[in-house]
């Protein structure tokens, strides 16, 4: 039940990520980017549910610091999946 619980919140969580992601003006995964208000609302009731899941497993404190650490990881790694997925499309210096 622990693994499950785990497994789901960062599931949950990397989608908060790629949502706020896809409300950036400088994302690269869409033509066109997601409205703001659509980006924040689905990326905070992702993370919320991720939080929740995290605190069964840990501490309040430590299931904080988990989804944000779960979320700068997605966030740093996302743009060198799409290099490696789109190559050459849509580059910006």
């Amino acid at each position: 039940m622990t693994t499950l619980n785990l497994l789901l919140a960062a599931g949950l969580g990397s989608g908060a990520a790629i949502a706020f992601y896809l409300g950036a003006p400088s994302q690269r995964l869409l033509v066109k980017r997601l409205p703001t208000l659509a980006s924040i609302v689905a990326g905070g009731v992702l993370a919320g549910a991720s939080l929740i899941l995290f605190h069964h497993v840990s501490g309040p404190a430590a299931s904080v610091f988990i989804l944000l650490t779960l979320i700068m990881g997605v966030w740093s790694a996302l743009p060198f999946i799409l290099a490696l997925v789109k190559p050459g499309r849509n580059r910006r210096t």
